[in-house]
């Protein structure tokens, strides 16, 4: 026996999507996306996702404030939201990158279930790219695995620029390693005095097209 089902739109076609900053009334429905986004990922993520939501919540007001005049927690709230019929389709989270500005990040696009993903995520994209006017390079972190947004940050322009592999030491080996007396030279604190030698270094040692998207200065190795 077959059954056929009719899909509807979970919105209105008559309503235009209005993409504006972040508002408190928005994070009962952030909160609700993320968790739904990180449900998929192992308990330790989900539950890292979960808390940054609540010191978003915890915080709001005052990186709100704060946003409003230059600071160092200036871009800490630097959020957009998708509504459509005062429905939450989706947001986007950036941050600047270096201290001049000059290459921003996307840290993170969550969308609901049942949108277009692609057209609404490419609207949050270009949103970005379109109001941040200092910024001349993006970049991101992506899962290898993530199909769904891979597609998304290709149509918008994105090119791969290097893989990254995060590793995770047990608990136990790293008790076991601390035992251990480790023959090293002599270690002394990093302070503002070594800006200069870590910027070589960082800059010897990347390859030239990191180097001029990452877009470092040595006031990005000032504490």
């Amino acid at each position: 026996m077959a059954a056929r089902i009719k899909m509807t739109s979970l919105l209105p076609r008559n309503l235009s999507v209005v993409i504006r900053p972040v508002q408190y009334r928005d994070l009962d429905g952030i909160e609700r996306i993320t968790q739904e986004s990180f449900a998929a990922l192992t308990p330790q993520g989900a539950g890292f996702a979960i808390s940054q939501m609540q010191r978003l919540r915890r915080w709001y007001g005052l990186l709100k404030f704060l946003s409003w005049f230059p600071n160092p927690l200036q871009y800490r709230l630097c959020a957009f939201v998708a509504e459509q019929g005062r429905i939450l389709l989706g947001m986007i989270q950036v941050s600047p990158f270096n201290r001049t500005r000059s290459t921003w990040r996307i840290d993170q696009v969550l969308l609901e279930r049942g949108v277009d993903k692609q057209g609404i995520g490419s609207q949050l994209l270009r949103h970005c790219f379109e109001s941040i006017l200092e910024a001349r390079t993006w970049l991101l972190e992506v899962n290898i695995n993530d199909i769904e947004a891979l597609a998304l940050y290709r149509q918008n322009g994105f090119q791969r620029l290097a893989e990254m592999t995060y590793w995770e030491i047990g608990p136990e080996l790293l008790a076991e390693l601390a035992q251990a007396e480790p023959d090293l030279p002599n270690l002394l604190p990093v302070s503002n005095a070594d800006a200069q030698l870590l910027y070589q270094l960082d800059t010897a040692s990347m390859p030239p097209l990191v180097r001029q998207v990452f877009d470092r200065n040595t006031r990005d190795f000032k504490t």
